[in-house]
């Protein structure tokens, strides 16, 4: 039984109501929208809804709920240190230190990495809706806060959001509370999955997760987002993930009885997105 305060939207890209179905899970269903073919949860909860569920890491549908809180993790962390050596090679060899931001910090993993990494004298910040995650990076000392965009009045030479454009209703309004974060020339670093690209579920190599994830992009699409919105992209980096390697985790956890997706490795054309942008001078 679904919520009743579902809401249908039109796309969230280009405001186009015309779709078909891509996908269903957990009693949502996606669907790609048929002008821009853009991948999203429709209908959707409520805005409400989806704030609440972002504080408390619970998504409930009738009497059903998706808990998201998970746990600290050292290979999260690891990934973090390889992927910030892939695409901020230049940050890492000056001697100038910097200021950061990770937007939807989680447990800190990242904000932990690059206080290590970054050169001297760089701080970095982490903002994260989930207390308990808050509360946890707290513990061992990070940085990392529970607050809206609203309320942070510093500016930052670089913002990260890893693998949280999935959990954003509205990515254009996002981008914009943003862009006055970030000083003159300031840069954007996102990473998701390239799910708008495949042409169904059935090729994902996880599960989608619904409702925690509203929106799945293809790179053409995450490119319309930043282009619109005042960005030039930098570089951008792709890395599969359904390896030998996955597989065998998957079937891991599947033994110790988590629920998972069961899918052949290097057969999707599923892929990370690391995507490095540049916020444009002013005009005019």
């Amino acid at each position: 039984m679904l919520s009743s305060r579902l809401e249908f939207i039109d796309c969230p890209l280009c405001g186009a109501s015309s779709t078909k179905t891509w996908g269903t899970e957990n009693g949502f269903e996606c669907v790609r929208c048929t002008r821009c073919e853009l991948v999203y949860v429709n209908p959707r909860p409520s805005l409400a809804e989806i704030s609440h569920a972002n504080e408390i890491g619970e998504h409930r549908s009738g009497a059903e709920a998706l808990n998201v809180v998970y746990k600290r993790s050292r290979r999260k962390a690891r990934r973090y240190a390889s992927t910030i050596r892939t695409v901020f090679p230049d940050v890492l060899a000056s001697s100038k230190p910097v200021t950061w931001l990770d937007v939807g910090a989680g447990f800190g993993e990242l904000v932990e990495v690059l206080q290590s990494m970054l050169p001297a004298g760089s701080r970095v910040t982490g903002v994260e809706p989930m207390a308990s995650k808050v509360a946890a990076a707290q513990k061992i000392g990070l940085p990392v806060y529970q607050k809206d965009l609203s309320q942070i009045t510093e500016r930052f030479d670089f913002i990260s959001l890893i693998n949280v454009f999935a959990h954003i209703p509205d990515f254009h309004d996002f981008l914009g509370r943003l862009r006055p974060l970030l000083r003159e020339k300031g840069e954007l670093f996102v990473e998701t999955g390239n799910g708008g690209d495949l042409p169904s579920m059935k090729e994902y190599p996880d599960l989608l997760y619904l409702p925690d994830h509203l929106v799945f992009a293809g790179e053409g699409h995450l490119r319309a987002f930043l282009a619109e919105a005042g960005f030039s992209i930098i570089a951008t980096h792709t890395v599969r993930i359904d390896t030998a390697m996955h597989f065998g985790k998957t079937l891991v956890k599947k033994a110790i009885g988590r629920k998972v997706k069961l899918a052949m490795p290097y057969q999707s054309r599923f892929r990370r997105v690391l995507v490095r942008a540049r916020l444009n001078a002013p005009t005019g």
